[in-house]
């Protein structure tokens, strides 16, 4: 939504001639397919790259470890990074960053009332690996956090305070504005942000006041299919979206409960299944195989069962791809950091 917005106010602005396009994932994927349609009503270049062929490398993932600005769960930033790789340092590239936050899309049901309440929701929403505990016995991520707000409640509600500075600016941030490329971030303008921050709270849960900017502003781009949408123009009524979300809710229970029947790729899929390829790429396979042996052997994370959970995954008995390429992008990034020693 945040990069279409972008292509809509860029149409105003600058010829068409002179915008480059880019949509990547896997084929079948609504990241991969919709970008065709909308490029073809914009009238502009449009390149797709099939991150499905992009090959896995330990030595490539440990540069690119190195360039970045702290230790991340590297594997999707790193095809993210691919773009980058393909058009170089010579693009300006404009990037949707605190788009959806700024516009209220984090924004919960109802506001935490403490600051404790928010860190350990927080903590909670933004836990990585989902498909088994990798932390230590007693290990409370809410106490890592800041322990003080950043600014009074009423100019910033507690949740959102956490949001911006740590999901965004310290994770997402070093992923999609990666150091030693131009960018430019329409999203934080002042402007932009001093208004879609002041209006009332209502105005912002859901993302409703952004979204009817979008439609009225840029029609005929917002009739087309959208991904955080199941694929769905902006103004599908809410029983069609209702329906979409249900059915494909189903198919990931389905998934989860009958892990070794072959579903084939979801359409919300971002970048690849790593489901699949880390059973049936010998590439993404090996790399993350010998990156969390060598892991074992540093002897650092010994409550975890880093065969089992491997085991696990080979024999379907379970999708742990997010924590064997989370135990994977440790040891990556620890040799990155002793290459950068040397």
């Amino acid at each position: 939504m945040d990069s279409r917005a972008i292509l809509g106010g860029l149409l105003e602005n600058v010829d068409p001639s002179c915008i480059q396009t880019v949509t990547f994932g896997t084929p079948g994927t609504l990241d991969f397919e919709i970008g065709r349609s909308v490029t073809r009503v914009a009238g502009v270049a449009h390149t797709q790259i099939d991150l499905s062929t992009a090959s896995w490398d330990a030595e490539a993932l440990i540069r690119f470890a190195g360039r970045c600005e702290r230790p991340l769960a590297l594997f999707e930033p790193y095809l993210f990074h691919l773009v980058r790789v393909r058009f170089g340092c010579e693009c300006l590239y404009w990037s949707g960053f605190m788009g959806d936050p700024v516009s209220g899309s984090h924004l919960l049901d109802e506001d935490s009332r403490t600051w404790d309440q928010a860190r350990h929701r927080f903590a909670g929403r933004n836990r990585y690996c989902r498909s088994t505990e990798l932390a230590p016995p007693g290990f409370d991520a809410g106490e890592g956090l800041p322990s003080a707000p950043f600014v009074e409640p009423d100019q910033l509600c507690y949740d959102e305070q956490l949001d911006f500075a740590v999901r965004q600016g310290c994770y997402i941030k070093p992923i999609v504005l990666l150091r030693g490329y131009h960018y430019r971030t329409p999203f934080l303008h002042p402007v932009w942000t001093r208004f879609i921050l002041g209006v009332p709270r209502r105005y912002r849960q859901g993302q409703y006041l952004y979204k009817e900017i979008l439609k009225a502003a840029y029609p005929r781009l917002f009739a087309l299919p959208m991904k955080n949408h199941f694929g769905l123009p902006l103004a599908a009524p809410r029983w069609r979206r209702t329906l979409r979300r249900q059915q494909l809710r189903m198919r990931g229970a389905a998934k989860r409960f009958f892990p070794w029947i072959d579903w084939g790729i979801s359409p919300g899929t971002n970048y690849i299944d790593f489901d699949c390829g880390l059973r049936e790429r010998a590439d993404l396979k090996a790399v993350v195989h010998d990156s969390i042996q060598d892991l074992k052997k540093r002897r650092i994370v010994e409550w975890i069962d880093i065969d089992a959970i491997w085991d696990r995954h080979q024999k379907r008995r379970g999708n742990h791809a997010d924590a064997l390429t989370l135990l994977a992008s440790i040891e990556i990034n620890l040799k990155a950091e002793e290459m950068g020693r040397k």
